[in-house]
């Protein structure tokens, strides 16, 4: 018996400040095996509108414009890899994490599940 496993992504559309002109920008985390250490950094935090940790810097709650999470069984390039493949040879398309998110055979939109499960079990920020 083969034992499946899940691989999450996080795809986070933030507020970008570098510039004088209103921009935004995408962080992703992919191919995540254990979510666990995220709920605590980044989507309990995100559910109880605090500031948000990731390796590299936090962000404030209001700065986060969208947060998704999605899974699939594979890890995405080889996802990508696979669709690739199935291309006709001529083409010039590439394909993007992306174009798996918005596959509904590839990838599963688990956001709500997972806040659910949050509001459900009404977990705080500390530990």
């Amino acid at each position: 018996m083969e034992i499946s496993m899940s691989y999450y992504h996080i795809l986070i559309e933030v507020n970008d400040h570098i510039s004088t002109i209103e921009q935004t920008r995408d962080i992703e985390l992919l191919n995540i095996q254990d979510i666990s250490p995220y709920l605590h950094a980044i989507l309990i935090p995100y559910f109880n509108e605090q500031e948000l940790e990731l390796e590299d810097e936090n962000l404030a709650y209001d700065e986060v414009l969208h947060l998704e999470i999605k899974q699939t069984l594979l890890p995405i390039e080889h996802l990508i890899e696979e669709e690739q493949k199935q291309l006709p040879s001529d083409t010039d398309v590439t394909i993007t994490a992306y174009e798996i998110f918005n596959d509904r055979d590839l990838s599963q939109d688990v956001t709500a599940v997972i806040f659910d499960i949050l509001e459900a079990v009404k977990l705080d920020a500390a530990p």
